[in-house]
C-alpha cells in the first residue's frame, strides 16, 4: 500500500467515525504531502477548524493566504 492510499484511507475512516480533530491534522498532513493538491487539502483542514474553533486554525489561513487561496489581512 502506497503512502497516498494508506492516508486516503486514513482521511476516509476520519470522516466515518466523524473525527473533526483527525481530519485536521490529516488535511495538513496531506497538504505536506501532496503538493500539487496542497491549497485543496489545506482549505479542508482550515474550514474543519473553524468548524471546531480550533487553534490551527490561524497558521492554516496564513498557510492558505501565502499560496493566494485566501485573503492576506
Amino acid at each position: 500500500m502506497s503512502a497516498q492510499t494508506a492516508l486516503d484511507a486514513r482521511l476516509l475512516e476520519a470522516h466515518a467515525q466523524g473525527d473533526t480533530r483527525a481530519l485536521i491534522a490529516l488535511y495538513t498532513e496531506a497538504a505536506d504531502t501532496v503538493v500539487e493538491a496542497q491549497a485543496f487539502y489545506l482549505t479542508h483542514a482550515y474550514v474543519f477548524a473553524l468548524e471546531c474553533g480550533a487553534s490551527e486554525v490561524p497558521a492554516l489561513r496564513a498557510r492558505l493566504a501565502a499560496l493566494g487561496s485566501e485573503p492576506a489581512e
